[in-house]
């Protein structure tokens, strides 16, 4: 698992590639991160700046099962090829730039 406990983010490319890893994701739903990190999709997704809530987080990972981890990292990477692979972004920027709409 990652844990990125943020109080200001964009949208974090270690939190792309720990999912695209398939490993689960506790992290502050600040900036873009609550596009990938979704409570018990893709991981947890914690108040930012709560000690509380991040110790609740911990805990729900460190008690879930094997096969629970396994698929919320399963979904993760499911999710960061669909909307964050590299060469489909490369060619929409190219795109853009040769004055195509995406």
């Amino acid at each position: 698992m990652l844990v990125v406990p943020s109080l200001a983010e964009g949208l974090p490319v270690v939190i792309m590639e720990a999912l695209a890893l398939r490993r689960p994701v506790i992290a502050s739903a600040v900036g873009g991160i609550p596009e990938l990190v979704e409570d018990g999709l893709t991981g947890w997704c914690v108040e930012p700046g709560s000690p509380a809530a991040l110790a609740t987080a911990l805990r729900a990972a460190l008690l879930a099962t094997v096969p629970e981890r396994t698929a919320l990292g399963r979904e993760g990477a499911r999710r960061v090829a669909l909307r964050h692979d590299a060469r489909a972004e490369a060619r929409t920027l190219a795109g853009i730039f040769r004055g195509e709409r995406p």
